[in-house]
C-alpha cells in the first residue's frame, strides 16, 4: 500500500508563482543597479590605490565571497566592411577571399584570420608576408570588444552561510530594496 501524496492547491501554486515572479523582477532590477555601483567603486579603488578585489562579508563578519575586477579586452573591430574588402582585394588580387555582391565583403573565414593577426599585434596593421612591409588596414580599428566588469567567487560554504543569514533576517538591511513599496 502506498501513502497518498497530498494534492497541491492550485491557489497556493498560483500565489507562489506570483510571489516568485515579483521577487525575480525586483532582484534583477536591484542587481543591475548594485552591479553598476560596484563596478564604479572598484574602478575608483583601482585607480586610487590599485585595489582589484574585495571580500564580501556577512554582518557577523564571515567572508562568503570575493569580488574581483575582470579586465576588459580590446581587439580589432571592422568599422567599414566595404573599405576593408576593397583593400583585401587590392592586396591579394589573385586570391578569392572576397565576394562581390552589391558591395565587396571579405569571406568570414579570412576575416577571422586577418582580425586574429591584428588582434595579436594590437594594431590595425598587417605584415605583408612577401615584402615584410607593415600595411595599415583600412576599415578596422582597435577598440574595446568586451567591457571591463567584475565577478564573484564564492568561498566554500559561502552560499549556505548567505542563505542562512537571509533566512534569519541578518541581511534585512542589504535586501531592503527588494521589499520597498511597489509602483502601481
Amino acid at each position: 500500500m502506498t501513502a497518498e501524496q497530498p494534492v497541491e492547491s492550485l491557489r497556493d501554486l498560483a500565489t507562489q508563482a506570483a510571489v516568485l515572479k515579483l521577487l525575480a523582477e525586483r532582484v534583477a532590477a536591484e542587481q543591475k543597479v548594485v552591479r553598476a555601483r560596484t563596478q564604479r567603486a572598484l574602478d575608483a579603488a583601482q585607480k586610487r590605490d590599485g585595489t582589484e578585489r574585495v571580500g564580501a562579508f556577512l554582518p557577523g563578519g564571515e567572508q562568503v565571497a570575493t569580488i574581483a575586477i575582470r579586465k576588459g579586452e580590446t581587439g580589432p573591430v571592422v568599422e567599414d566592411e566595404e573599405a576593408l574588402a576593397r583593400w583585401v582585394r587590392q592586396q591579394w588580387p589573385g586570391e578569392e577571399w572576397t565576394e562581390t555582391r552589391i558591395v565587396r565583403t571579405v569571406k568570414a573565414w579570412k576575416l577571422a584570420e586577418l582580425l586574429g593577426e591584428m588582434g595579436a599585434a594590437g594594431a590595425a596593421k598587417l605584415v605583408d608576408k612577401v615584402t615584410g612591409e607593415v600595411l595599415d588596414v583600412p576599415g578596422v580599428a582597435i577598440k574595446p570588444t568586451r567591457a571591463r566588469t567584475h565577478g564573484i567567487t564564492w568561498r566554500t560554504g559561502g552560499k549556505a552561510a548567505t542563505a542562512d543569514a537571509w533566512r534569519t533576517g541578518a541581511l534585512a538591511g542589504q535586501l531592503a530594496a527588494l521589499t520597498a513599496e511597489v509602483e502601481q
